[in-house]
């Protein structure tokens, strides 16, 4: 089957949204801005290697704001949350992020640079990691990735979700979705870790359980999801 041919109106909308004037495309495409002109009226349509360049100019577009969305996440503390940089370093963290590690009995400062292996390593959390990477976040086979942590009785649900340009990661954006009670513990244990694969994104796949998983469920998915 052939390339689906991008129409007129589409056109238009992509140089829209690119923000660019049909002047500024034409430049980009080098063509003409009558050419830009005659595309977006739908009198011609673009050559198939025109037809590529502008879908990859849209995906690195959606590529930027992905980004840009994950660092005013963080900055605009729309909730606690941390960014991590490729190497899965932290490297910047919101307000309520830093009130969220000190109420955990942690220096926000001496978190900043380390990588995500260090600490998992440091705090006895390895099936963390593990599960990072057989859920295929990292490989964008997965939309969330999520983990519930049970604090000596106070949990809190935590997502990530990775950034890409390029098909590589590039950031991972970590929040803090809601805080729960749970079962005391006598220190840190993770309760439950889920994965929603991006090929099915109506269903979870659980890939860890720990000792009051049944509890993290119900607090995570409420009581509809724990029934049967």
């Amino acid at each position: 089957m052939g390339r689906r041919v991008i129409e007129g109106h589409k056109i238009r909308s992509i140089r829209r949204r690119l923000g660019l004037t049909q002047k500024a495309l034409a430049e980009v495409m080098k063509v003409d801005q009558g050419t830009i002109s005659r595309w977006e009226r739908g009198v011609e349509t673009p050559r198939p290697a025109r037809q590529v360049l502008l879908e990859e100019l849209l995906i690195a577009q959606d590529e930027h704001v992905a980004l840009a969305r994950a660092k005013a996440f963080v900055r605009q503390d729309l909730l606690p949350s941390t960014l991590l940089d490729a190497r899965l370093r932290l490297i910047e963290m919101s307000a309520s992020a830093r009130r969220h590690f000190i109420d955990r009995g942690y220096n926000p400062e001496s978190l900043l640079g380390k990588s995500l292996d260090q600490f998992v390593l440091r705090e006895n959390l390895t099936h963390l990691e593990t599960a990072l990477q057989a859920s295929g976040l990292l490989r964008g086979e997965t939309i969330f990735f999520r983990f519930v942590r049970n604090h000596k009785g106070k949990g809190h649900s935590t997502v990530y979700e990775a950034v890409f340009q390029a098909g590589e990661v590039v950031a991972i954006l970590n929040y803090v979705t809601a805080y729960f009670d749970l079962p005391k513990t006598d220190g840190d244990v993770i309760e439950l870790i889920e994965a929603v694969p991006r090929d099915d994104p109506g269903s979870v796949n659980v890939l860890f359980r720990g000792p009051n998983a049944d509890d993290a469920i119900l607090a995570v998915h409420g009581p509809r999801q724990h029934a049967g």
